[in-house]
């Protein structure tokens, strides 16, 4: 082969590298503002990847933590959809739809994801759509519409809400859901920041998806979030509680009906809650009837009229559980939800660092050490006892954060040693009459003889006055551009696994992953964690985090 076709080649191959990356980078612009075109990236990404893939004999798939669980998940929804009562083209196509677009989304993210700089770009796109998701959300509350009609609250309970933003996610709870998990992620980013400037950046973006959230009115989501920055503040930094407070107490001094809303929660004065646990019951009743292959994907809302034991009104579709673990044990039974479970909260336990090698402490405690004895086979309660180590070495360590509430540290001092050869002797020095001028006029505040190379000379210490030196900005934007490859694959690494936290407990009153964005969001992310982890291990080596570029 002479060298013009192996140059040829290899620009091909670039070429659909890029191209696959750009597709991802496409999908995730778009997830949240147009999800057909997000769709179509991912099908174009996936064909350059495969000619890729088939031309470049140096490239190598490479093993995700959780490939087992993903392929069991997709095999068992498959099975579920031919083997359901309800089996029928729709049900196929929503099954291709989405399943099939999980399984695509994860495939391309997780093997083309190799270097520090892709995340960048993914995490800049996936942040971009945010900030413009979280604009429209205020120009819908600004300039409103009327959602009073949707019955979105209990009219009888909440009557003056007749404005809740939904952006470009169809419903309030959908997009406070998505605003938890980009939350997340800017507290991770904050959490592994040293430059001031990308502080203030990521605070003031926390406060924009605060304040978005706050004009959703959800109160699961909300609640959902209080217990992600309670337990990280416990655990790792108790400023974050203080960042929270300030936001909260913002929030609810300028709106008193979100303060109402929120409280409402602990009361069950409206009738979602019971509307909830009807469902909840019905859902029930399908998993102890189709336990081993469910219902079928998607089929619930065909499924749901044979257990309708509470809303009797046969005009009201129910879609989904709203429950995260009783939805996916209902469509693909006990085992599908399993397989889903341990891929889900194996990511999130991965991301968190919970079941890293590293040792947080010097040493175990005796309680600790005997825990992970006595339950060495079991994973999950060994991500347990890990946990265990984090508190214990985080409260031990709470003072120390009293200190710089958000501040750069300060570089230590680096002294040079003198030899005697170096020492300019004040005989020595020659200064412009310029310079002598200068210094003339400047206050001499101490006159002392310090010894150097065994002789005394006399030292004047003079406070000079420069009229070049400058305020230092709020932010200042050189800073901003100076990303650390390790602090951000660290700080965005444990952002996904606080933003799975928060689909974790939102899941509890809610199935928000039945929403096409919302659930391609978590794929994404899932996918692009692990990615991380595979290639830069818990450390976040850059020398490792290398692909085939």
């Amino acid at each position: 082969m002479d060298r013009v076709s192996v140059f040829a080649r290899r620009q091909r191959i670039r070429n659909l590298e890029q191209w696959t990356l750009y597709a991802i980078l496409t999908e995730s612009f778009f997830l949240a503002l147009w999800p057909t075109v997000a769709a179509a990236a991912v099908m174009f990404g996936v064909i350059t990847w495969f000619l890729r893939k088939q031309i470049d004999s140096r490239y190598k798939m490479i093993s995700l933590p959780f490939d087992v669980p993903v392929a069991l998940f997709l095999l068992i929804g498959a099975v579920s959809v031919f083997l359901s009562s309800a089996r029928s083209a729709e049900l196929i196509y929503n099954y291709c739809t989405m399943v099939g677009m999980y399984g695509l989304t994860y495939l391309i993210v997780g093997q083309t994801i190799r270097t520090p700089a892709q995340v960048k770009q993914m995490a800049q796109a996936l942040f971009a759509a945010a900030i413009l998701v979280v604009l429209w959300g205020f120009f819908q509350f600004l300039f409103g519409i009327d959602t009073a009609d949707i019955k979105w609250t209990d009219p009888e309970v909440f009557p003056e809400l007749r404005k809740r933003v939904f952006s470009t996610l169809e419903n309030p709870n959908v997009l406070a859901g998505y605003l938890d998990v980009f939350i997340c992620l800017a507290l991770g980013l904050l959490a592994r920041a040293e430059q001031r400037s990308q502080k203030i950046i990521l605070i003031v973006l926390i406060m924009m998806f605060a304040a978005c959230l706050a004009m959703t009115y959800s109160r699961g989501a909300f609640l959902t979030l209080a217990v992600v920055f309670a337990a990280y503040g416990a655990l790792k930094d108790w400023r974050i509680l203080i960042l929270f407070a300030a936001v909260t107490g913002l929030i609810a001094y300028n709106d008193a009906t979100f303060t109402h809303r929120i409280l409402s929660s602990f009361t069950g004065s409206d009738s979602s809650g019971s509307v909830r646990v009807g469902i909840w019951v019905s859902t029930i009743a399908m998993i102890s009837d189709h336990p081993f292959a469910g219902i079928g994907w998607g089929a619930y809302q065909f499924v749901y009229p044979q257990y309708n034991y509470y809303i009797a009104d046969p005009n009201i579709i129910i879609y989904h559980a709203h429950n995260l673990y009783l939805h996916h044990a209902a469509e693909i039974g006990i085992v599908g939800a399993l397989a889903f479970f341990w891929y889900f909260f194996g990511t999130m336990f991965m991301s968190l660092a919970l079941n890293s090698n590293e040792r947080y402490l010097k040493g175990t405690s005796a309680l600790t050490k005997f825990a992970e004895e006595l339950f060495a086979r079991s994973a999950f309660l060994k991500y347990i006892s890990e946990l265990g180590n984090v508190v214990n070495e985080k409260l031990s360590l709470f003072a120390d954060g009293i200190l710089n509430l958000f501040g750069r540290k300060k570089p230590p001092l680096k002294i040079k040693r003198t030899r005697r050869s170096d020492v300019i002797h004040n005989e020595e020095m020659n200064f412009s009459e310029h310079t002598r001028k200068k210094f003339a006029k400047e206050k001499v505040t101490s006159i002392d003889e310090i010894a150097v190379g065994g002789e005394k000379i006399s030292v004047k210490s003079v406070q000079i006055n420069s009229d070049d030196s400058k305020e230092t900005p709020l932010v200042d934007w050189d800073d901003v551009t100076k990303v650390d490859d390790d602090k951000f694959l660290g700080g965005l690494k444990l952002g996904i696994g606080l933003a799975f936290l928060s689909m974790a407990l939102n899941g509890l009153t809610d199935n928000l992953l039945f929403n096409i964005p919302s659930s391609m969001l978590m794929w994404q992310l899932g996918a692009l964690g692990a990615a991380i982890h595979s290639q830069g291990g818990s450390s976040f080596e850059k020398n490792n985090f290398a692909g085939d570029n």
